[in-house]
């Protein structure tokens, strides 16, 4: 006999060893999940919302109007704003 004959066994058992060693390393202990403490607390509070005094200021710096334009607005242009 000679290697060519024992490749195939050799292959088999060495692919049995690594699942056994694999078998082994995946039954150790158990991986449990538990809630964090606080899990049940809310994650966001209700904020109370107070009316600012003077004109409103929207994220660009700019001053929003009170009134709402009384003219049509056409094509995208501005309207009059009325008081």
């Amino acid at each position: 006999m000679n290697r060519a004959d024992f490749r195939p066994a050799g292959r088999v058992l060495g692919g049995l060893a690594l699942l056994a060693a694999l078998g082994a390393c995946a039954s150790g202990t158990e991986i449990r999940a538990v809630n964090a403490p606080g899990a049940y607390e809310p994650v966001a509070v209700v904020a109370a919302v107070e009316p600012e005094e003077g004109p409103q200021v929207n994220q660009w710096g700019g001053i929003i109007p009170d009134a709402k334009p009384v003219t049509p607005v056409d094509d995208g242009a501005l309207g009059e704003i009325g008081g």
